[in-house]
């Protein structure tokens, strides 16, 4: 399946993984409005397709995306309001287009090469694995703009250390991909990510939904949990797990020498 949302971002779908494309090359991937509308059209369309296990997050042609384009925005700068107007959770959709990706249920594996700037990198941190060029240039550069990263980057950073995003909101330095892994913004570094994001998402894709699932959910709890809590929710996860459908299935699959059959 393949699904054209808006001029600026493409969707396929095949093998119960999904595709987002950021789809603006020639300004690299920058943000305008058509960009956001379509990215938020994307994360809205992923929790309504059946057997979805992974999503792939890229940029088509040299970058992954440089931010904001901001000359486009100001184009329309009537509709600047709409995006700090949050809906009932408490969400706008500017923090949407890095959170939403949470929505879709299951782990999103973004492929960062190039410019990576900005909002670029803020809705990059919404995904759950970041596998990054070692050429790839990281930069939140809002500060250049006399102001601040506000794409729920308070919550997607919030396991990444905080000085390290801090100096990169006040300074705008830009960083290479090697300097960013050694950080924490990253995963892990490929020459090749969209490959590579592709290749882990296809993997992933093979694994009890289940259990994946109990892994984010485990993941995503804990750092705000006290130890006990901890290891509670460890306990609670792993006993709806055990002699469950898939928890058999895999453990028949492996006995047999074969590729599990998840349905």
């Amino acid at each position: 399946m393949h699904e054209v949302l808006n001029e600026r971002v493409t969707l396929t779908f095949a093998d119960h993984v999904a595709e987002v494309m950021l789809s603006r090359p020639e300004h690299l991937n920058g943000l305008d409005w058509a960009m956001i509308d379509g990215l938020l059209a994307a994360q809205r369309y992923l929790t309504r397709l059946d057997g979805l296990r992974a999503v792939v997050l890229s940029g088509e042609g040299d970058s992954f995306c440089a931010g904001l384009d901001m000359a486009s925005i100001m184009g329309e700068a009537e509709r600047l309001p709409t995006l700090l107007a949050p809906n009932s959770a408490g969400i706008n959709p500017v923090q949407r287009l890095a959170l939403g990706w949470r929505e879709a249920g299951v782990p999103v594996v973004a492929a960062l090469h190039g410019h990576v700037y900005g909002g670029g990198l803020q809705i990059a941190l919404g995904a759950d694995i970041r596998i990054l060029h070692p050429q790839a240039r990281l930069a939140l550069l809002e500060i250049d703009w006399g102001i601040i990263p506000d794409m729920a980057i308070s919550v997607t950073g919030e396991c990444l250390r905080q000085d390290v995003l801090q100096e990169l909101a006040i300074s705008g330095r830009k960083v290479a991909g090697e300097e960013a892994f050694q950080l924490g913004l990253g995963t892990r570094l490929s020459d090749t990510p969209r490959e590579a994001a592709r290749e882990a998402a296809a993997l992933i894709a093979t694994r009890s939904p289940k259990a994946v699932a109990a892994a984010r959910t485990l993941f995503a709890r804990a750092p705000d949990l006290v130890h006990r809590d901890r290891l509670a929710l460890e306990a609670h996860l792993q006993r709806e797990l055990l002699a469950g459908d898939e928890h058999r299935e895999a453990v028949s699959a492996r006995m047999a020498r074969r590729t599990p059959r998840f349905d």
